[in-house]
């Protein structure tokens, strides 16, 4: 965790989003906040460990992470999870879209989740498969650009089939937009895979993000 931080702190990054798969680290986080590292966790993100159960069986939510990913359709917390939403449940918990094979993996599943006035990361990577899948009317789309209640954005590039996390292109689906709500204020995050690209190439994508090149 400590390696991975300190690379990506290097590129000028204004801060970190702390994702489950690193080798776990005495002190990471304690670290971070003694330096004045501005940091999101996600998911089922801890310090000890690789990673840690996020939904138990009745869908109950097992950490405090700042933005989650929703069950997928195949565990056993999908269908409490589904009654739970639509009684209003989760509102202070950050969801994030997703693709096919997960809730809030078609644009019909994010147009309730509006509805119902759910707090969103809104991940425009898992967007584009949908939309290669024709599963994001371009109605909901719309909807969503405009929609309150997104606290993260996340960007990457995929061919449409799959969540690749390529290197984001000057095209990237939903990129201008997501610069725009970055600009607002909303927490920007880069999700491609930064340990396959040279020093040149992962500054590449830090400025593409922002926008300065």
């Amino acid at each position: 965790m400590h390696d991975a931080a300190e690379t990506l702190l290097a590129l000028g990054a204004d801060g970190l989003q702390l994702t489950p798969g690193n080798a776990p680290t005495d002190g990471f986080v304690e670290d971070l906040r003694q330096r004045g590292v501005p940091f999101r966790t996600h998911h089922g993100f801890t310090p000890s460990a690789m990673r840690r159960q996020v939904w138990a069986s009745d869908a109950a939510c097992r950490v405090d992470s700042d933005s989650v990913h929703p069950p997928r359709d195949v565990d056993p917390a999908r269908e409490p999870w589904a009654h739970r939403v639509e009684a209003g449940a989760y509102q202070t918990l950050t969801v994030e879209t997703m693709y096919p094979g997960y809730a809030l993996g078609t644009g019909a599943a994010i147009d309730r989740a509006m509805s119902l006035g759910l707090r969103l990361a809104v991940d425009v990577s898992h967007l584009h498969i949908q939309r290669a899948g024709g599963l994001l009317p371009d109605s909901v789309w719309r909807r969503l650009q405009d929609y309150p209640s997104i606290h993260e954005v996340h960007v990457s590039a995929n061919p449409g089939d799959r969540d690749a996390h390529h290197p984001l292109t000057r095209d990237t689906f939903g990129l201008a937009w997501a610069r725009e709500r970055g600009a607002d204020g909303t927490p920007l995050i880069l999700e491609c895979y930064m340990h396959r690209l040279s020093d040149d190439a992962r500054r590449e994508q830090v400025a593409l993000c922002l926008g300065t090149t």
